[in-house]
C-alpha cells in the first residue's frame, strides 16, 4: 500500500477513547462537522472490536442523537476486506470511523486488502477518516502496542498518518514514559528500524498522547487542532513536552504550538 504524504491527506480525526456519547458530545458533533453534518454519511468500522454488536448498538444509539444513520460493517477476515460486495459498502461514506478494540486486528485484517485500497483512495477524495482509541492508535505508520510489561512495541499499522505516533487513553494510566521511550529511541530490531526510518522520512516522530474524550483534527496542511475536554500531549524527542487544550493548534511541519 502507498504512504499517504502530508500533502495527500484529507482530514483525520484520532480520538484518545471514551468520547461522550450522549450529553454535549463535541467529539462526535466535530466529526460531523468535518464532513457534511447531519447530512454525513458515516460507515463505522468495528474490526478492531471483539464484541461488534456492543459496539454496533453504541455507535448506531449515539449518532442517532446527533441526527444521523449510520452503516456498522464488522470485517472479521482477511477474505471479507477483501470481497468486492464489502468493499462496495463505503463507497458513498462522507466518514469512516474505526472504532476501539485491539488495534493489532486492523493491520493484520485490513493491511494490504481491497478494503484499505479504497479507505485510502476516498481519503485522498476528501472522505473524513477517524479513529477512537485503538483506531487511533492503528491509523500512523507504525503503531504503538503494549508489550505487557508496562512498555511498548513498534508494529506496522494503517498508515493514513504518515509522521506520528498516537497512544490513547493516556490519562488514565503511566503512558508518558512508553510514549517518550518510542518517540526518542530507535527500534532494536534491524529491519523494524530500517521501515522506521523509511517511513518518516528519516525524520523523527513525533509522539501525540490523546486523553479520553480528547481528539486531534489533523487537515493536509500539517496542522493539527485540538477538541473535546482533556489535553493533548506532545512529544518530539527535541522540546521533550509540551501540553495542547481544546482550541489549541499544533503546527507539526513547525513543530509550533498556536495557542487558542
Amino acid at each position: 500500500m502507498v504512504q499517504p504524504s502530508a500533502g495527500e491527506m484529507g482530514t483525520f480525526i484520532a480520538i484518545g477513547g471514551h468520547e461522550n456519547k450522549s450529553g454535549d458530545m463535541a467529539v462526535l458533533k466535530r466529526v460531523l462537522q468535518e464532513a457534511k453534518g447531519s447530512q454525513s454519511r458515516v460507515h463505522i468500522i468495528t474490526t478492531a472490536g471483539t464484541l461488534p454488536e456492543e459496539y454496533k448498538k453504541m455507535y448506531e444509539d449515539a449518532f442517532r442523537l446527533l441526527g444521523v444513520e449510520c452503516v456498522v460493517t464488522y470485517i472479521a477476515t482477511r477474505e471479507e476486506a477483501n470481497d468486492p460486495q464489502i468493499v462496495s459498502r463505503i463507497a458513498d461514506a462522507d466518514v469512516i470511523f474505526f472504532s476501539g478494540g485491539d488495534q493489532s486486528r486492523l493491520p493484520a485484517i485490513l493491511g494490504g486488502t481491497a478494503f484499505l485500497d479504497e479507505v485510502m483512495r476516498l481519503f485522498r477524495q476528501g472522505t473524513v477518516l477517524a479513529g477512537t482509541s485503538a483506531g487511533a492508535a492503528a491509523s500512523s505508520a507504525m503503531m504503538i502496542y503494549p508489550d505487557g510489561k508496562g512498555g511498548a512495541l513498534l508494529k506496522t499499522g494503517l498508515g493514513f498518518v504518515p509522521g506520528v505516533v498516537f497512544d490513547t487513553h493516556f490519562d488514565t494510566g503511566k503512558r508518558l514514559t512508553r510514549l517518550f521511550n518510542v518517540i526518542t529511541a530507535k527500534p532494536k530490531q534491524g529491519k523494524l528500524a530500517r521501515l522506521f526510518n523509511f517511513l518518516t522520512a528519516k525524520r523523527s516522530n513525533i509522539g501525540i498522547g490523546l486523553d479520553e474524550n480528547t481528539a486531534v483534527v489533523m487537515h493536509n496542511k500539517n496542522m493539527l487542532e485540538v477538541v473535546g475536554s482533556g489535553c493533548v500531549t506532545i512529544i518530539d524527542g527535541k522540546s521533550l513536552q509540551q501540553k495542547l487544550v481544546a482550541g489549541d493548534r499544533y503546527n507539526l511541519k513547525k513543530r509550533k504550538i498556536i495557542p487558542a
